[in-house]
Order: C-alpha cells, then structure tokens, then sequence
C-alpha cells in the first residue's frame, strides 16, 4: 500500500522568523490518526530566518537528527558541543535521559533545514552528539545512507530506522525492497518522482507499508529523503 500525502495536506505554518511544514502531529497541531510511522515520530520541514531561533528547551528519549540543506545553523547544548552546522552536513543528537539545547540562524541569510526525530531502541541512553558532512554530489541513481540503524551509515542512530538521500536524473528509476524492513517513508524536496503509480510533487511524501518491492521514477530530475523503518 502506499499512501501519497500531498503538500497543501502539511500543517503549516509562517511566524515571521520561522516558516515551518509539521508531517506528523508536533506543538498545538494534533492528529491522532498523524502520529507517526514507525520509529520515525517527528518529521519537520523548516525555514528559520536571520536571528531566529529556538532558545534553550529540553528532551528525553528521542533521537533527534538536524539536515541542513540551506545556510547554517549554531547549535548549543548541556553536553558542551557548540557548533555550527552548515549546508551539507548532518547532526545526530542522542537524548537519552534528557539533554538541553538551543539552535539560531545567526547568519545573515535564511536557513532551510529537516528536523527529525525517532523513538530509540533503548530508554534513558547516555546523551550523546555527532556531526558530519554527508551529503554527497548529485549522481545519475544513488541512495546514499546518512544516519542508521540498521546499516552501516556516517553517523550511527539507536533506532530501527535509517535515512537516505536519493538522487535520480530524468528518466532513471531505482528499484527498493522491503525485505528487511516494514515501511519505507519518501518524501520529495525538488523535481516530480513516481513511487508505484503515484506520483509525488515537491512536499509531498509517501507512506509505503504491506509491499515486498517499490519502484522509483524520475519523471524529471529529483531529490528526495527516504526512511526505512520496522511499524
């Protein structure tokens, strides 16, 4: 089965300093049929502008990855990391028995980043931090894994999810089993990309469950992130 999820369907919404897409049911919006898919419990799609950002607030028992895909932005935690984290790199914070921690766009230009966070495996883990640059040059077809934990990927997540980023050129397709996962979560950043016979639009996302094998078309050049996870 895959469930297409159109753009326009994403709670949205534009505070000024912040204009952010919540997938899942996050803050004031509540869903209880949009709660999660699997591991994978918060997914949002955001754009912080200059001086922006979210002050010092608190987590436990969630896997918490930040890509960044436009701009920088600082990140400070109780952990003592003070970074920053720029377009092309990822950040992988374990919360674990609880951690605190602040992000700002201290930059002159816009932000665009995905926040997601995960249920781990394991409660009241050890917090821990991790930063890399991952995000590879645009290809032909590749699937390139950047945080998992169910394969070997540049940062490690204690979750039974991975994610990936795609890149196919136009015309190209890609075939993905299922065989060792349970749901496989796609959504489209640029271009338009056939999941089955559904086709996605920038914004959109699939929810692919009860298929053994899917298949992936460019219709036109895209990029997109993808996440496996057991439901």
């Amino acid at each position: 089965m895959i469930e297409v999820i159109p753009a326009k369907r994403r709670f949205s919404e534009d505070l000024g300093w912040l204009k952010t897409a919540w997938l899942f049911s996050f803050s004031h919006y509540y869903d209880p049929k949009n709660l999660e898919f699997g591991a994978l419990r918060v997914f949002n799609d955001d754009v912080v502008m200059p001086g922006g950002g979210f002050p010092d607030h608190g987590h436990a028992n969630f896997e918490i990855v930040t890509i960044v895909l436009e701009g920088e932005i600082a990140h400070k935690d109780s952990m003592g990391n003070e970074t920053v984290v720029k377009a092309g790199e990822i950040q992988r914070m374990s919360a674990g028995r609880g951690v605190v921690h602040s992000e700002f766009n201290r930059s002159t230009a816009p932000v665009h980043l995905y926040q997601l966070w995960f249920h781990p495996r394991t409660q009241n883990l050890t917090p821990s931090y991790a930063q890399a640059e991952v995000l590879p040059q645009e290809a032909g077809a590749a699937l390139s894994p950047l945080v998992s934990g169910l394969e070997a990927a540049p940062l490690s997540l204690s979750a039974d999810a991975s994610i990936s980023m795609g890149y196919l050129k136009k015309r190209t397709k890609m075939a993905l089993s299922l065989e060792s996962v349970e749901g496989i979560f796609c959504y489209l950043e640029k271009g338009r990309l056939r999941v089955g016979n559904e086709l996605l639009l920038p914004g959109d996302q699939a929810r692919v469950r009860e298929e053994k094998e899917i298949q992936l078309e460019a219709v036109e050049e895209v990029r997109f992130l993808l996440i496996r996870t057991n439901l």
